[in-house]
């Protein structure tokens, strides 16, 4: 991880997303960590280096509010952006109400995540 670019942590079971977007990330000039579960992210031995984490909201095992609840504790000024497919308002309160910084619709315009991850 080189020190001028910011690191992005991504945990997505989808891997066509997750590459996709890994991609695209590198693409914009930043260091892209891409994690198939919120498990594989808190195994991660350079967690601390981790300037922003992006994160599904729906995955089996741990979901994404589960690893927010996780994230926020352990490392509490991680800024946190979350991304879901479902459509369900109560589900998107209780993202931002546990220190999520947004919660981003799939499919994710490509403008939308480069202002959120700025913003952040």
């Amino acid at each position: 991880m080189s020190g001028d670019k910011k690191s992005v942590a991504i945990v997505d079971d989808d891997g066509a997303l997750l590459e996709a977007t890994s991609g695209f990330l590198e693409s914009m000039g930043y260091d892209a960590l891409p994690f198939s579960s919120g498990s594989s992210f808190l195994a991660y031995d350079n967690i601390e280096l981790v300037n922003l984490l992006l994160t599904d909201i729906n995955m089996p095992e741990m979901t994404g509010l589960e690893l927010l609840d996780i994230v926020k504790a352990r490392w509490p000024r991680m800024p946190i952006i979350m991304m879901t497919a479902l459509k369900d308002e109560v589900t998107r309160r209780r993202a931002i109400a546990g220190g999520a910084r947004e919660v981003l619709k799939k499919p994710i315009l490509a403008d939308d995540l480069i202002r959120c991850i700025e913003d952040a």
